[in-house]
């Protein structure tokens, strides 16, 4: 069959559908937008949380008087360890300093001697199980002779992983939900092209049409309106880019050419599904 035909009959359905088109496509090129932004929003969130986690850090507090090669072997033991991507030694004036450029507090210069211990401040290296990581850490220095406590900071260690599995779980169930709207929406639309003809495609079977040409003809509608709707996403993407980054700027949405062939190639796929969906039932009842 005659490509330029094939197009001009699947264009002239979805003309036909009037309303009910429009909404079809608007309906695929909102839900393709909340897609590609949520991507955009995921993906921003995830290079946040990268370097959040290359700030995890432990605090072991050292006892008064221990001696520099103690504090020396602890630290050359901890460098070996595969958990830990750099150590700091605060001493006890530069404990003092942070303490009171963090709280603004003069109460450690009112006291006759610093009571606030050196430390090693231990990086722990970026990756998964952070947490369970910097506990290994925690728990291999303490009881040791040089150690007077270890802070960990696992409840917002723990608070990061558990952020990183549900905003990743969010998005996997908003897309399917997404695209099962999207192709609903198409799949809605051809049957009602595909109604609105009834009796064209009875006279086309009459003249020897088979399944698949009606197929071609009204499949190629869907795909067109799902391609349309695909286009539109990325266009209001771009529009609404720079309200959101003035808004939320540590979650930046930047459209790409790659985002937009993905909503375009998405927006055809779930245009030939939803048709392909519809038609199968409705030209077994087309006699």
């Amino acid at each position: 069959m005659n490509l330029s035909l094939v197009l001009r009959e699947a264009w002239q359905g979805v003309v036909r559908t009037r309303i009910s088109g429009v909404i079809s496509v608007v309906t695929i090129g909102a839900s393709l937008l909340v897609l590609g932004f949520l991507w955009q929003v995921i993906e921003s969130g995830n290079a946040l949380v990268d370097r959040l986690r290359a700030r995890v850090e432990i605090d072991i507090y050292l006892k008064d008087g221990v001696s520099s090669q103690r504090v020396f072997a602890l630290r050359r033991t901890l460098e070996a360890r595969p958990e830990v991507a750099g150590i700091v030694y605060v001493d006890q004036d530069e404990a003092a300093r942070e303490f009171q450029s963090r709280f603004g507090l003069g109460a450690v210069d009112a006291l006759s001697r610093n009571p606030l211990p050196a430390s090693l401040r231990v990086r722990i290296s970026p990756g998964e199980n952070m947490p369970r990581r910097a506990r290994s850490v925690a728990r291999h220095v303490t009881g040791h002779n040089a150690v007077e406590g270890v802070n960990v900071g696992e409840v917002w260690a723990d608070s990061l992983e558990h952020f990183i599995v549900v905003i990743t779980g969010i998005g996997l169930a908003l897309g399917c939900v997404l695209c099962f709207a999207c192709a609903f929406a198409i799949s809605h639309a051809t049957k009602l092209m595909v109604l609105a003809q009834r009796d064209t495609i009875g006279i086309m079977r009459l003249v020897g049409a088979t399944n698949m040409t009606v197929w071609m003809i009204f499949g190629t509608g869907g795909i067109i309106q799902g391609s349309i709707g695909g286009f539109l996403a990325p266009l209001m993407l771009a529009y609404i880019a720079p309200w959101w980054a003035v808004r939320v700027p540590d979650l930046t949405v930047t459209p790409t050419i790659e985002l937009a062939l993905c909503l375009v190639a998405l927006g055809t796929v779930l245009g030939a599904v939803g048709s392909w969906s519809s038609l199968n039932r409705l030209l077994r009842e087309i006699t």
